[in-house]
């Protein structure tokens, strides 16, 4: 492999040329300072500049992160972790190209985990096909969402909490500047991403901060539209303000801290590792270390409805019109519950269910039954995956046709990736079109998994490209991609099925399900259609 240069924010850098000359890839890009020391829960900071070249040929450090198992869906085979994670790399065509449509990568991990080094998100083969692919690590857990009263009173306008994503945006700020130099198009810049990176998606339309910097927008199995909680943090709902800054003082508090100084003081370890009390919880969870407690609910840190950041959450955002206006294209796979947490005894599923939904408990439990511990966990994955993720992607589409100007196109991805009997992966009995199934086939990074992919899954991945490519570069993925796509439209919802023997358009599933959760989250529900989809 040749060597490939480019001068970008802070100096000049050195990455690799494909044997074939076709593909140019840059690794671990530095596009902000490193957010240590006095730096840390700040916003981030333009980047030091360096003399002479600076290699760029292997993965920045992820950010600090919990364990997550090796025979996990959910393992990204990341080995080096630091605060210094504020990392981006770029994979493009040769130089001299027009200008290409650019794609920026948000990864999943529910903001505790993940990055952009995850072989899964190679951007080769995109880059290959006629994109500039742009992945990016962003700060995550506490160290990117931690909120707390002398934090938010350092700040210039009085909030803390979003770190994770102003990254992002500093991020989406780097590549407006820079990815001219790569042979991007800084006029046609998508923003996608897969789980927490769909969630980030919904919350940079929300955000004022992104206006310029977004033309185009996919949220793969993205959760996040939904009501802000005043009270325990969890991945599928923004919280406000001070729900954050209350679960931050909690913390400090355990920890013996009561400044700022104090507070940044404590190692990354430290800080992951306090608990606290009203955390602990029957739910479990495969792929860390438990059983778990139920820090996945209130122990964590996510995204902030702060007033500045995030004025508005993306569900009110949505639905008053004052989402950032751009295409979007939105979905699920068919089995999201493979990345949600579960409850293990019947009682226990119970009484989650009538304390959390009230007087919407006996329709949910109808549409969600077990009657017995057996049936507990599919039948609580199945409720909280519809509640997290699905009925996310399907209220953003409706509210986008409903109060947008730009189109919107929906998809359900339920071809099932051929995992091998003999696998070891915990979620090998349930994977079926897992959380996160599509994203090989966008990416075309098969041989990351040693599974006996098809000829059949191979044209599936070119088909899905082509309809993703056409997205980028036009705005719309029937223009130049493998299907006629209709845009979503409130009176006729339909949805592109991604599946063997083809690609095909069908009636969105789940209606009475999804409207169980239109009334408990007290949204008016669409229009029955004027016609199905057959």
């Amino acid at each position: 492999m040749t060597a490939a240069q480019v001068t970008v924010t802070g100096g000049r850098i050195e990455g690799h040329n494909s044997p074939d000359g076709k593909v140019r890839w840059f690794l671990g890009i530095p596009y902000a300072a490193p957010p240590v020391g006095d730096l840390r829960w700040r916003p981030p900071q333009p980047v030091k500049p360096w003399t002479g070249v600076r290699l760029t040929l292997r993965y920045g450090p992820s950010a600090p992160q919990p364990h997550v198992a090796a025979n996990s869906l959910y393992h990204g085979g990341e080995r080096e972790f630091s605060e210094d994670c504020l990392y981006l790399n770029v994979w493009t065509g040769p130089r001299g190209e027009q200008p290409r449509p650019v794609l920026v990568w948000l990864h999943f991990g529910a903001f505790q985990f993940g990055s952009a080094s995850n072989p899964l998100y190679d951007g080769t083969v995109l880059a290959r096909d006629g994109a500039t692919v742009v992945s990016v690590n962003f700060r995550l857990s506490r160290l990117g969402f931690f909120a707390h009263p002398a934090l938010s009173a350092e700040s210039d306008h009085g909030v803390s909490g979003n770190y994770g994503m102003l990254d992002q945006l500093a991020a989406l700020r780097w590549v407006q500047d820079n990815v001219e130099a790569f042979g991007g198009d800084p006029t046609r810049v998508t923003v996608a991403g897969v789980s927490a990176g769909g969630h980030s998606v919904h919350n940079l339309r929300a955000s004022d901060l992104a206006a310029g910097l977004i033309h185009r927008a996919i949220a793969q199995s993205g959760p996040g539209v939904a009501p802000v909680l005043d009270g325990p943090s969890h991945a599928a709902n923004p919280q406000s303000l001070s729900a954050a800054e209350q679960a931050g003082t909690e913390i400090a508090d355990l920890l013996g801290a009561r400044t700022a100084a104090q507070l940044r003081a404590v190692p990354p370890e430290t800080l992951a590792a306090v608990s606290l009390p009203r955390a602990k919880g029957a739910w479990c969870s495969d792929s860390r270390p438990g059983p778990s407690t139920s820090t996945h609910v209130v122990d964590a840190a996510y995204p902030v409805v702060d007033g500045h950041v995030l004025r508005e959450s993306p569900l009110t955002a949505y639905q008053s019109g004052r989402a950032l206006d751009v295409p979007m294209i939105v979905g699920n796979v068919g089995n999201e519950r493979s990345g949600s947490r579960y409850l293990a005894c019947l009682r226990d599923y119970h009484d989650h269910v009538r304390r959390t939904y009230g007087v919407h408990a006996a329709r949910l439990l109808e549409l969600y039954p077990a009657s017995s511990d057996a049936e507990v966990p599919a039948a609580s994955r199945a409720l909280e995956s519809d509640r997290i993720f699905v009925w996310s992607s399907w209220t953003a589409a409706r509210l986008q046709a409903r109060r947008g100007n730009s189109p919107l196109w929906h998809y359900n991805f339920l071809r099932r990736p051929p995992i091998p009997p003999d696998s070891d992966l915990i979620e090998k009995s349930y994977a079926a079109a897992f959380h996160g199934a599509d994203v090989p086939y966008l990416f075309g990074t098969y041989g990351v998994r040693d599974w006996p992919w098809t000829d059949a899954d191979r044209t599936l991945g070119r088909q899905l490209r082509a309809a993703w490519l056409s997205f980028l570069a036009t705005g719309d993925p029937s223009v130049q991609g493998p299907v006629s796509w209709p845009q979503f439209s409130e009176h006729t919802p339909s949805t592109l099925v991604w599946d063997l023997p083809s690609p095909h358009i069908a009636d969105v599933p789940y209606r009475d399900r999804m409207a169980a959760f239109d009334e408990f989250n007290q949204l008016a529900a669409m229009p029955e259609p004027l016609s199905h989809v057959e």
